[in-house]
């Protein structure tokens, strides 16, 4: 069989299975994810996804082009896919799915030397005040893009789970008050921050396989070259933000 028919339909299948395990409600492409012009981002999206990796752009646009890096690593792959497939599973379940697939479900894939084979995600129960709250958060730091604010979502998490905050009000505070010092925050709330803030709690999903507990952006790291981000775990690089780990 030709490569590229081999390789359009295993996207096909893929899709097909996708479709039979999953009933997905449309919902409105706010977010920019709508990739065959309906106005609304469905499976036909992931369809549509699939097509064009699979090297079929007769009905793809240059508006499509910009929209189809789902997860921001800068190219168009099958992790795109699977961005937007978990962004489609969650706006379906409305954060009350299972976290069994989610917990071993990473949007970015880390250099072998940066992966932790014993990570995985977990949920983290909030009351409609915390998540009101780290929606807000995320909104702030990284709603600008999905995966962005799943970055900063499983900070977030991260954070709560591993006891380095023991109060998801505090997240704000400094260290020594008993938060982690995360100082973005905004009023209006996007369906990225909504949607990642479900898909990491409610879901166990995960940006990158491995803890990450803070982050800073390029520039700043740049200026101050002994800065104290400089002295802790660094595990990536997403868009303009470096995210690290601590050493403990």
């Amino acid at each position: 069989m030709n490569k590229k028919i081999s390789k359009f339909v295993s996207c096909v299948l893929a899709v097909t299975l996708f479709m039979s395990l999953l009933t997905v409600t449309a919902f409105a492409a706010e977010s920019n994810y709508d990739l065959n012009g309906d106005g609304k981002v469905s499976v036909s999206d992931v369809t549509a996804l699939q097509l064009r990796i699979s090297g079929n752009r007769s009905n793809w646009t240059d508006a499509y082009e910009k929209r189809a890096d789902i997860n921001g690593d800068g190219k168009i792959d099958i992790n795109d896919v699977t961005a937007l497939q978990n962004i489609l599973m969650n706006a379906s379940s409305g954060g009350t799915s299972s976290g069994a697939s989610a917990a071993n479900s990473f949007l970015i894939k880390l250099p072998s030397n940066k992966i932790d084979s014993s990570y995985k995600g977990r949920t983290y129960k909030l009351s409609d005040k915390e998540r009101a709250y780290i929606e807000k958060i995320v909104m702030g730091e990284f709603g600008t893009s999905y995966a962005g604010s799943v970055f900063i979502a499983q900070c977030i998490r991260d954070a709560l789970v591993y006891g380095y905050c023991k109060n998801p009000m505090d997240l704000r505070k400094s260290s020594a008050n008993g938060g982690m010092g995360y100082d973005g925050y905004r009023e209006n709330v996007n369906a990225n921050a909504k949607n990642a803030v479900s898909y990491v709690f409610d879901n166990g999903g995960n940006a990158v396989q491995h803890r990450i507990l803070v982050m800073c952006t390029d520039e700043y790291y740049n200026a101050y070259p002994n800065n104290w981000h400089s002295t802790q775990n660094y595990i990536t690089k997403y868009e303009n933000v470096l995210f690290f780990d601590y050493w403990n």
